[in-house]
């Protein structure tokens, strides 16, 4: 059964290099098991004709994020860009960010309004960070709003599990 229905859009957020390889800036443990489930995903909305927006950190180097995290994910640099197995395809939107929001600064309500897109199906890293909060800022904008389970990921499985709870049980979302 798919997650998408219509006027969908497959939001991934921040399949970077800095999160993603075990060598990255601010890897975070256990995130490879999301990348086939995301992939997966990736080539049904593509062949489906839904919109596949990618949302990476692209900080500057004086990011004030970094007085809370080591500094990451540079623009310009390789760990900013989305891992090769994931890789944006011709057609694939790619905007970046710096904030936990996909939306601060990012453009992204101006082109899902232009694509005609009323639901999100939100992925990626880190569960309890940019995906819950992005997810109840598209939630507050109107949008409904699905997040598949088995293609988000948090630094703990608590994490993990509280983020997905307060999406579905507090905001509305639905989890599946």
């Amino acid at each position: 059964m798919s997650v998408f229905e219509e006027k969908s859009a497959l939001l991934i957020a921040d399949m970077i290099y800095d999160f993603v390889d075990p060598e990255g800036k601010l890897y975070v443990p256990g995130i490879e098991r999301i990348i086939e489930p995301i992939a997966t995903l990736i080539e049904e909305a593509r062949a489906s004709r839904i919109p596949v927006i990618y949302l990476d950190d692209a900080h500057d180097v004086d990011d004030a994020e970094f007085a809370q995290w080591p500094p990451h994910a540079i623009q310009g640099t390789p760990g900013a860009q989305v891992i090769d197995r994931l890789a944006p395809a011709e057609g694939d939107h790619v905007l970046e960010k710096k904030r936990y929001s996909a939306f601060y600064g990012t453009g992204l309500e101006e082109l899902l309004e232009r694509l005609g897109v009323e639901h999100l199906v939100v992925t990626g890293t880190v569960t309890n960070i940019c995906v819950l909060v992005s997810t109840i800022e598209g939630l507050m904008r109107g949008y409904r709003v699905t997040v598949p389970r088995d293609a988000v990921h948090a630094l703990t499985e608590q994490d993990n599990d509280i983020a997905l709870d307060q999406i579905e049980r507090v905001f509305g979302g639905k989890v599946v």
